[in-house]
């Protein structure tokens, strides 16, 4: 199995597993209060960043100029696709049922993902996201993708261009796309959180069976 740093709690049976991908600086169960709050009977996985950088936990790697390292991006989103169907093996979920709860860094990977058709799952609730390369270009049908995504007006580190070209990249490969805007920084929010678990109810992709 690909190395990595995961954590587990189970839920009930026919309830869909929520993966929990993490911020800059965190760990595999920083998200677990937020995730239970969203899904409560359903399992969790949360898997670590493996990098660090300026002792803190990502899931790729900056530039010394502070912008991405599209290297790595590519290099650690293939190491969690990979991480990702092997946990399913192990504890027994389809991977294309998965809903991810990203935050921050972690979001911007699992946004990343879906839009260059890397991921098999097709449901996720993003909190703070943000583009990381201006070049994508899906080859992959994404149209039964669902994203809710939230950005906050006084956020130092996700622009309002930034999040309008996440959209705008969304419209066009025909993504269902949710956003929540609202005079926040790049904390999470109990507002955001709300809404967030009024959207992921209204999708029914929580009960996988009846």
């Amino acid at each position: 199995m690909a190395e990595a740093i995961t954590s587990y709690k189970a839920g009930k049976v026919g309830n869909a597993t929520i993966l929990m991908l993490h911020g800059t600086g965190g760990t595999e169960s920083d998200l677990l209060s937020i995730a239970d709050f969203l899904a409560p009977d359903s399992p969790k996985i949360g898997i670590r960043g493996r990098l660090i950088e300026n002792r803190l936990t990502r899931y790729f790697a900056h530039l010394p100029d502070g912008g991405f390292d599209l290297n790595s991006l590519s290099v650690e989103t293939s190491w969690l696709m990979t991480v990702i169907n092997e946990l399913a093996v192990e504890y027994a979920f389809d991977p294309e049922k998965l809903i991810v709860l990203g935050y921050s860094n972690g979001a911007n990977v699992a946004y990343h993902s879906l839009l260059t058709g890397q991921a098999l799952f097709k449901t996720a609730v993003l909190l703070h996201p943000m583009v990381l390369s201006e070049n994508i270009k899906a080859t992959a049908d994404l149209s039964d993708i669902k994203i809710w995504g939230s950005y906050g007006f006084l956020d130092p580190i996700v622009s309002k261009s930034n999040f309008d070209e996440l959209k705008k990249f969304c419209r066009e490969f025909n993504i269902e796309f949710t956003s929540f805007e609202a005079e926040q920084s790049h904390q999470i929010s109990e507002s955001e959180l709300r809404n967030a678990k009024q959207w992921l109810d209204k999708t029914n992709r929580l009960k996988i069976e009846e």
